[in-house]
């Protein structure tokens, strides 16, 4: 048989107390929190309400010919106004009475303001108009819980009903309202449905617009029709009714784009419907092929075709942190001032909309000059300094030797700067020689790279 583990008593009260003091700690813990079972109702209203809006441009956008369908239309988009009123005295309570999360699982909103208050009267008013307008098959007059009791729609939504769920009943029921109406007007407007659609392009009317457009530009069409069954009535786009400009017999239409993406057209006339699209587009770098490829070096600019097609009009500029760049019709010019890899920015209003990373090298071995006080070339005689052929460049240091013409011994000087050493110059006032400006180093304009460079060779008093 196996062995039994005894515990004396004292550590088994020892451990239920433990056990007990853990388990009111959590329920402390539950209860002072406001459970994201109940807030999370508050980021739900907004994706309600995003949908709302969209039922809402589809309902403003159907055409009926009908008085009473079209009142039908203007008192529910009444409604949803008013509805709104129970949002904004919600907003204006959680302000000035709520002061911390655990608040939000109370429901002295939807008793005092809602079931018992204002309010209240203001949403079972609405619920009644909407359901004697409608056949109430989204707005019944009682509702049935699970447990098979009736109340009317103010108690059914709103009895004891913690304040974070207030906004998301009230879209709720804007919903309702909304499809409710949509799926009786539908219906007069289904005459539609025997019209031919087409392209625009295809449409014996003239339009002029632009099928590709960036982020901050409209969008903007003209169009003229030669008949008068093709007089413009309504154009949506995205579903939503767009205002229009009409003057000399034409139609104008501007429209700002607020996010990336294509957009769906669509124009009704009188006898038919015509549909197009264009597409919003983020600013990209796209080099072009070159029979060259991009080789980058410190110093240097390279030329480097770009895709002027992905770039806006204006209002855009690159930029680099370890680079200069400029550009002008579809070339970028880049010198860069590090070697290594570094990024190139595409900025449209000051703000970053595509990036590249590009890398260079160092140069090859550079060469030097001797150059006057102003940096100009000069002979020995009247040189001040020794001087980098690269103005991204500067000399650092270098050795100087003299090699007598007579084949006595060499002469040498080592040199911590760029400027011309006087012992130097007696060397050459002495008599013929060669002198050779070796072991150079240089320090590109950064201030962090170092390379070396060609010789320099002198012949004097030849």
């Amino acid at each position: 048989m196996g062995n039994t583990l005894k515990i004396r008593k004292s550590k088994y009260l020892s451990y239920q107390k433990q056990g007990f003091l853990y388990l009111v700690f959590i329920l402390f813990l539950f209860f002072s929190q406001a459970g994201e079972y109940v807030t999370h109702y508050m980021h739900l209203a907004k994706t309600q309400k995003a949908l709302n809006g969209y039922l809402e441009s589809r309902l403003e956008g159907l055409v009926l010919e009908d008085d009473a369908s079209n009142a039908y239309r203007n008192d529910v988009l009444q409604r949803l106004e008013e509805l709104e009123t129970i949002n904004e005295g919600f907003d204006d309570y959680a302000r000035l009475s709520i002061a911390g999360p655990e608040q939000f699982r109370e429901n002295q909103f939807a008793e005092r303001r809602v079931r018992r208050g204002d309010l209240g009267v203001l949403f079972a008013g609405l619920w009644a108009d909407q359901q004697a307008q409608s056949k109430g098959n989204w707005t019944p007059a009682t509702l049935e819980d699970y447990d098979g009791r009736i109340f009317n729609a103010t108690d059914y939504f709103f009895k004891e009903t913690p304040n974070a769920v207030v906004p998301s009943l009230v879209e709720h029921a804007k919903t309702a309202f909304l499809v409710e109406a949509l799926e009786s007007l539908n219906k007069e407007a289904l005459v539609f449905e025997k019209y031919r659609m087409e392209r625009l392009e295809e449409a014996n009317f003239t339009s002029v617009f632009k099928k590709r457009l960036f982020l901050g530009e409209n969008f903007e069409m003209a169009l003229r029709s030669t008949d008068d069954s093709d007089s413009i009535e309504v154009v949506t786009i995205n579903s939503k009714v767009q205002p229009l400009s009409r003057e000399d017999g034409g139609t104008q239409l501007f429209y700002r784009p607020t996010a990336w993406g294509k957009y769906f057209v669509e124009i009704q006339t009188r006898s038919q419907r015509f549909y197009t699209s264009f597409e919003v587009v983020r600013p990209r770098i796209r080099f072009v092929a070159q029979e060259e490829l991009i080789d980058l070096t410190l110093g240097q600019t390279q030329r480097i075709s770009v895709d002027y097609k992905l770039l806006p009009t204006e209002g855009f500029a690159f930029e680099s942190d370890f680079a200069s760049t400029t550009y002008e019709s579809g070339v970028l010019k880049v010198k860069p001032n590090t070697t290594g890899e570094f990024t190139v920015r595409l900025m449209v209003d000051g703000k970053e909309m595509d990036a590249v990373s590009l890398s260079a090298r160092a140069p090859e071995l550079l060469s030097v000059m001797l150059a006057d006080a102003s940096g100009e070339a000069a002979t020995l005689a009247t040189a001040h300094r020794i001087q980098s052929a690269n103005p991204a460049f500067q000399v650092l240091s270098y050795t100087a030797t003299f090699y007598p013409q007579d084949g006595s011994a060499p002469k040498e000087v080592q040199s911590l700067s760029r400027l011309l050493r006087p012992e130097v110059q007696d060397w050459v006032s002495s008599g013929a020689g060669t002198l050779v400006i070796k072991n150079l180093s240089l320090l590109s304009s950064n201030g962090t790279t170092r390379v070396g460079a060609q010789p320099l060779i002198v012949a004097t008093n030849e």
